[in-house]
């Protein structure tokens, strides 16, 4: 019987082959990209579930609010609070401090620089589950001087040698001797070290001065809390014990908080300054999962639309077979089988579909290459529920509807009788279509804010700019070498100017410790600016401007004591116009500084941030050990000017790693995470427009096909081709605007959301929306009127010849 059951469905869809492929080819399409795309939301959201405890592990974050309210926040603490609240709170089992390094490491004559050194507690590898492939980090990390690498660190350095008992140098200051190797971490890891190193280096380097001083930032503090632990009420303990702790703030009228965040939600939700790294996006996430429901339930609709709309051809079968004896329950299981049958050729194409578009989508997401879809725990319960969901929303018609009707009421019905479910169409066709313009419209807005933002001008020049750290491993005339150094740069002819700074525009800047007021004024009126350090070519090297006063000068002994502020900061600090901050005195930390100039503010990061207020010192020559060098170049013949660059630069800094990028590069890199975001966001939804096309072409071709006599007569009677397609054609023009006075008003609130996000963001224009709708209805058009052509120009003697 079964046997039967499948040669009948095989018959069925050979017969009517195109619906079974457009049916077939928009259901495997539809299963297939909401599953990448719920592939890349549940590795977004997998970040550090490797821990066994991750559901009992917090970071604690430093936040500082003045007393005009604002605040400052940070993803690291202060370095006192986990030393006292390992002690005295019995909720917490243990804790982890980090302090995040950056470092020019050298063995022998191999040297490079390196991002990712961690100093830590002992603690550590008890809290977080990174597998330790020798040496007991325990006992070792509790020794200053050890050092544990990660394997791809370990090959770096040493190739195929084994690394233990060799000692690594740290900035040509600290010797280190390796006692053990890790595996690197997870890509879905925030935490990502190549070093693992002593805490207790750290606290003997900078001593109680930075160890205990409530002030200061810079200390990653992980608790590994108890599993009877109320984390409500712990946190609510914090606020007065850090009052007893620190007794200037009732002096400043400051507050300091320390948030707890759950380890899970660090990647999608922490956006801090300090951060280790740029993390993911909640709301990304969020909009693409809406994408990847929206587009398997187009396809789903597509499905159903087709179904109905074959209604009156499958009723006529049904009356036929109940005619000759046949059952309901007969035909409601073999409507089953057909639908289980398309369902199971779906899923083997889905499947074969999902491994040829991996290594793409993998690259497009930035996901490991090596990553397969189906590893993931959640891919097979999910694909098993959309395949039953897909079987129960695609047979639901048929097998209850259709099984159902009677012989007596299929054979005297006239088709408009018998054909059900017109307005169930309509409805569907349009919830399709508001779909399809809501991503659409989505996709020009957001595509409009990436332009915008790179068009922007970022109030300094980032054109031609070569950057590389300043040396870390300095003799005892660095001053003398720096001057040499510039020196000996600028007689190149195809360089322009060089400059020493702190951090270029494009980099991260971080906050001063506060107290920054008005000389004169009272304690509590100091607030937090952003620092940097600068020479005297840093405003020509990067063409910012100035709105009143000047730059510093070697012709003014006294601009040591000088400070030039942005637009932002004057008016943080409450003077009325640039013009006025001109000469006023500044109080910091106790010194006395006189303003010189206002720099009108610039994007020190990308157009997504709003302006800070910041200070710019002027920074000696060779006082900052963490700054950048930057070179403006003439001529866009960069790899010749590099290649002089480094050889003198290791002329006159041996020992130190010479590590470059351009800074046109660095600063678009922040448009990244947008543009991702832009790129998987329009893609499935083109994807998501081409299975609309093609459920409007099964449509289309069953209305037509069942219009094809009407057509006939109406050609009989003089009616010509043009008014033919427009016959064809107006049912859809019609869905396609009633769909946009519903879709306008859902995209702008979408958009609007989206937005808000955004410091320097466009106004969502008319033309979006003006775009979608156009869009929409030239593939509405040209999908109907490929099929109406050859209906509309058809000899009607052909279609009337046997009525």
């Amino acid at each position: 019987m079964l046997l039967n059951y499948l040669k009948s469905a095989y018959r069925n869809l050979k017969k009517t082959r195109v619906y079974s492929f457009i049916n077939i080819f928009g259901l495997t399409l539809g299963m297939t990209i909401c599953l990448l795309l719920l592939s890349y939301i549940n590795y977004e959201k997998s970040y550090d579930a490797f821990h066994r405890n991750a559901a009992r592990i917090y970071r604690l974050r430093y936040e500082r609010t003045d007393s005009k309210g604002d605040a400052v926040r940070f993803a690291s603490c202060t370095p006192p609070a986990g030393a006292l609240l390992r002690e005295q709170f019995e909720e917490i089992e243990k804790v982890a401090r980090v302090f995040f390094y950056q470092a020019s490491i050298s063995y022998e004559n191999t040297k490079f620089y390196e991002n990712r050194l961690f100093f830590t507690d002992p603690e550590f590898a008890e809290i977080f589950d990174f597998n330790f492939l020798s040496g007991d980090p325990i006992k070792d990390l509790a020794q200053p001087g050890n050092a544990f690498l990660s394997v791809s660190t370990a090959i770096k350095y040493f190739g195929e040698t084994d690394p233990i008992g060799k000692i690594i140098s740290i900035d040509k200051k600290e010797d280190y001797q390796i006692v053990g190797l890790f595996e690197d971490a997870p890509h879905n890891s925030h935490i990502k070290m190549d070093f693992l190193l002593p805490l207790e280096n750290i606290a003997q380097r900078y001593g109680d001065s930075y160890m205990l001083e409530w002030g200061h930032t810079g200390m990653y503090t992980y608790l590994l809390m108890r599993e009877d632990a109320h984390i409500e009420t712990f946190q609510a303990k914090l606020s007065p014990w850090i009052k007893e702790h620190v007794p200037w703030l009732e002096q400043y009228q400051m507050k300091i908080e320390l948030p707890m965040q759950p380890l899970r939600d660090i990647h999608l939700t922490s956006h801090f300054m300090q951060e280790y790294e740029t993390n993911g996006s909640l709301a990304a996430v969020s909009y693409l999962r809406i994408i990847a429901f929206f587009i398997i339930l187009m396809a789903w609709v597509n499905y159903v639309n087709l179904s109905t709309a074959r209604s009156l051809t499958r009723s006529k079968e049904v009356g036929m077979r109940k005619a000759i004896g046949a059952s309901r329950r007969q035909l409601a299981i073999q409507f089953l089988v057909e639908m289980i049958l398309i369902n199971l050729i779906v899923l083997i194409l889905t499947m074969l579909l999902l491994e040829a578009a991996r290594p793409f989508f993998n690259n497009l997401t930035k996901m490991p290459i090596g990553m397969h879809v189906w590893q993931q725990r959640w891919f097979w319960p999910m694909t098993m529920a959309l395949f039953f969901i897909g079987m129960l929303l695609s047979g639901l018609y048929p097998v209850v509807v259709l099984s159902s009707f009677k012989p007596v009421d299929v054979f005297r019905a006239s088709t408009s009788s018998v054909v059900k479910g017109l307005n169930l169409r309509k409805v569907l066709i349009t919830f399709q279509f508001v779909m399809a313009l809501v991503l659409l419209a989505s996709t020009c807005t957001i595509y409009d804010q990436i332009s915008f933002m790179r068009q922007q001008d970022l109030g300094f020049d980032i054109n031609q700019v070569l950057v590389f750290k300043s040396p870390r491993v300095r003799p005892e005339d660095t001053d003398a070498r720096f001057k040499s150094f510039h020196a000996a740069l600028r007689k190149n002819d195809n360089i322009l100017k060089t400059c020493h700074v702190t951090e270029v525009p494009g980099k991260q800047l971080y906050w001063d410790n506060g107290g920054i007021k008005k000389a004169g004024a009272d304690d509590s009126e100091g607030k937090n600016y952003q620092i940097v350090g600068m020479d005297y070519e840093f405003v020509d090297v990067f063409q910012v401007r100035f709105v009143a006063g000047r730059n510093f000068s070697r012709e003014f002994t006294t601009d040591n004591e000088g400070l030039i502020l942005n637009e932002t900061a004057v008016a943080w600090m409450g003077f009325e116009s640039s013009e006025q901050a001109i000469g006023q005195l500044v109080d910091y930390w106790g010194n006395i500084y006189t303003i010189i100039g206002v720099m009108k503010d610039y994007h020190q990061q990308s157009p997504k941030a709003a302006y800070e207020p910041t200070i710019y010192r002027l920074l000696p020559t060779g006082r900052d050990v963490r700054g950048q060098f930057a070179v403006k170049m003439r001529t866009s013949n960069s790899r010749d000017i590099v290649n002089f660059v480094e050889k003198t630069f290791t002329e006159f800094f041996p020992g130190n790693p010479f590590e470059h990028f351009f800074l046109d590069d660095y600063f678009h890199q922040q448009y990244q995470s947008d543009e991702l975001f832009g790129h998987v966001f329009g893609l499935f939804s083109i994807l998501a427009i081409f299975i609309t096309a093609f459920g409007i072409l099964g449509m289309s071709a069953y209305n037509i096909a069942r219009r094809t006599k009407e057509i006939g007569i109406r050609k009989v009677l003089g009616a010509s081709i043009v008014k033919i397609l427009y016959l064809l054609s107006k049912e859809y023009l019609k869905w396609v605007i009633v769909s946009s006075m519903i879709a306008w008003p859902i995209a702008w609130y979408v958009m609007h959301l989206w937005l808000s996000g955004f410091a320097s963001r466009i106004k969502i224009g008319a033309w979006s929306f003006a775009a979608s709708t156009s869009i929409a209805l030239v593939i509405a058009l040209v999908t109907v009127s490929i099929q109406a052509w050859r209906t509309a120009v058809a000899n009607p003697v052909e279609t009337l010849r046997y009525e």
